[in-house]
């Protein structure tokens, strides 16, 4: 594996639009240390970027699974620029059903994940004086819906503005909250869902595994003078 492309863990292939993140930071010419099962992870060959995809499965939740496997990643790779916390960990009920279990689920997952990941990256970065996270939510942290989910977004993007401002000047730290992803099960809904769903977007779709992975390439590789801020890919439905 060369050392001389920039190199880019990213925590979730299942998370949101992970396999289109992964495929355009590797088109971008990043080296990538994914966080998934080799089987589905090596479907990216046809990249042409083979010899610098690694597999590091492990558990988000578990700090020391965390600090082994960036260990590993950076023994192989030398360094990490960037990390994409695409962690997605939901679950959903009215109040009076939400159980210890089902608050806890999430929580653990989406916002302890999210930590335990962002400061083992940190050390690095910092000691490297250079890097950036990213973190991948929804706009369920604007508006409120899915209690638990809301909640540990919202609590991951005020993450995202402690640590910005805590590993400034050398780490950028920002998030990506998505609308409503447009996956298979909308289309399984017949096209009255479709309607029902774009009605109040004012472009009239639904966001796309292409637009985040284009958002999170952006923060990758550019957006230099951004930290500390939530760009939200809703195609203009929270500005309502």
């Amino acid at each position: 594996m060369s050392n001389a492309h920039p190199v880019a863990m990213v925590t979730d292939w299942r998370g949101t639009a992970g396999p289109a993140i992964c495929f355009a930071l590797a088109q971008a010419g990043f080296a990538l240390l994914i966080n998934g099962p080799e089987d589905e992870i090596f479907e990216l060959q046809s990249v042409d970027t083979l010899a610098r995809i690694l597999a590091l499965p492990f558990d988000v939740a578990d700090e020391q699974a965390v600090v082994g496997a960036m260990g590993a990643g950076l023994e192989i790779m030398g360094r990490l620029d960037v990390l994409v916390n695409n962690i997605f960990a939901w679950n959903d009920a009215a109040l009076p059903e939400i159980t210890d279990e089902m608050w806890d689920e999430v929580l653990k997952t989406g916002l302890k994940g999210t930590f335990y990941c962002s400061r083992a990256a940190a050390r690095v970065m910092q000691a490297q004086e250079y890097g950036k996270i990213i973190h991948v939510t929804s706009t369920s942290a604007l508006t409120g819906m899915h209690t638990q989910y809301a909640a540990s977004c919202a609590a991951v993007h005020s993450l995202t503005r402690s640590l910005a401002r805590e590993l400034a000047p050398h780490v950028r730290v920002n998030t990506i909250a998505t609308g409503l992803m447009d996956e298979p099960w909308v289309d399984e809904g017949g096209p009255e869902l479709r309607q029902v769903l774009t009605r109040d977007i004012p472009l009239k779709r639904l966001c796309r595994s292409e637009d985040v992975a284009e958002a999170v390439s952006y923060l990758a590789a550019g957006g230099d003078f951004l930290t500390g801020q939530m760009l939200v890919l809703d195609g203009g439905e929270t500005m309502r």
